[in-house]
């Protein structure tokens, strides 16, 4: 299968959780390298191999309650909380007859293609509510990132030197964690963000379980009650402030990376 082929089929995944969405009225929107994807290339990043949701936590959690057995196969909803072996923090939805080989961690691992949705919290103005907000988050991520450190740590994302170091150290002592209770840990980090509701009046918005942690802690007004933007001729909702959201991610967004810099999951797709 071409990646052409996948991106397509991704797209008809999309669709069919979008589908769901209206039919249950739940919000969601399109952020990180699909909302990337749609502002500068009106689709598909060309390079890239899935697709990022992000829902108010409020309506994520219906998600669970309501999508578990709603959709037809090949997909399916999978969370930590219902599916059985599965390690991220966050809701996918998978497609089980295609997947794809994911190179990024130290111990290859075969997964399905699938819509990454990732839930959207409140989170408090600077101040030491905040400070101690983000130590209790950290403290379980953290945990569980070490407990499953060859499986899920990203070897292969550009760091900041310190980042580095801090790398170093934890594949030193990763040994002493393999015995923690990672469903425990994902379970308390999800709780902690839970904590600040999205809908409440705090100014800020994050999402944490996203690739970039507190990097996207977003003004609330980026969010806003949503925008179309245009995804592969369709229609899709994302942020209201679509602009101020990818320059406060990426920079300059509209500068393409470096060709060697192209495959951000350090995947292969395999032929089934």
């Amino acid at each position: 299968m071409e990646l052409r082929e996948l991106q397509l089929t991704e797209l008809n995944m999309l669709k069919a959780f979008v589908a769901f969405c209206k039919e249950h009225d739940l919000r969601y929107f399109l952020l990180e390298g699909t909302l990337l994807g749609a502002v500068r290339h009106k689709g598909f990043i060309p390079w890239d191999d899935d697709i990022d949701i992000v829902m108010p936590r409020s309506d994520y959690n219906k998600l669970l309650e309501l999508g578990r057995d709603a959709f037809e196969e090949p997909l399916e909803l999978c969370h930590y909380s219902f599916t059985p072996g599965y390690y991220y923090s966050f809701a996918r939805l998978n497609n089980n007859k295609i997947h794809i080989m994911n190179h990024s961690a130290n111990i290859p691992r075969k997964e399905a293609i699938a819509v990454d949705i990732i839930p959207l919290d409140g989170f408090p103005d600077p101040g030491i509510k905040r400070f101690f907000h983000k130590l209790r988050i950290t403290w379980w991520w953290d945990l569980n990132n070490l407990a499953q450190f060859d499986e899920l740590v990203d070897q292969k994302r550009k760091r900041k030197p310190l980042q580095k170091v801090l790398l170093s150290i934890a594949s030193a002592f990763k040994w002493a964690f393999r015995k923690i209770d990672t469903n425990k840990c994902l379970k308390n980090v999800n709780k902690a963000l839970a904590a600040y509701d999205y809908d409440s009046d705090t100014n800020y918005v994050i999402n944490y379980l996203g690739t970039w942690g507190f990097h996207e802690i977003i003004p609330r007004e980026y969010m806003g009650e949503g925008k179309e933007v245009e995804f592969e001729g369709e229609m899709f909702m994302g942020p209201a402030d679509a602009d101020a959201m990818l320059k406060m991610i990426y920079g300059d967004y509209m500068q393409l990376p470096p060709e060697g810099e192209r495959n951000w999951h350090n995947a292969e797709i395999i032929e089934e």
